[in-house]
């Protein structure tokens, strides 16, 4: 996945996560699309600024594998 995909997709799965978020209930579909995020970043290129990755919102100070 390019960089704008990464993008792309974590803005798509974190808009699902806030809506379901809204219901208050912390659900297996939440869960899924979190684990899907860390998926996607261990993909990511990663380009920090300040700290967070412009693409998938990692942190520069943790390891993602």
């Amino acid at each position: 996945m390019s960089g704008i995909e990464i993008r792309e997709r974590i803005d798509e799965n974190n808009a699902r996560i806030q809506a379901a978020l809204d219901k208050f209930v912390l659900n297996e579909e939440i869960q899924e699309l979190m684990k899907e995020n860390d998926k996607i970043r261990a993909q990511c290129q990663h380009n920090f600024i300040d700290g967070v990755c412009e693409y998938c919102d990692g942190f520069e100070e943790q390891v993602y594998d």
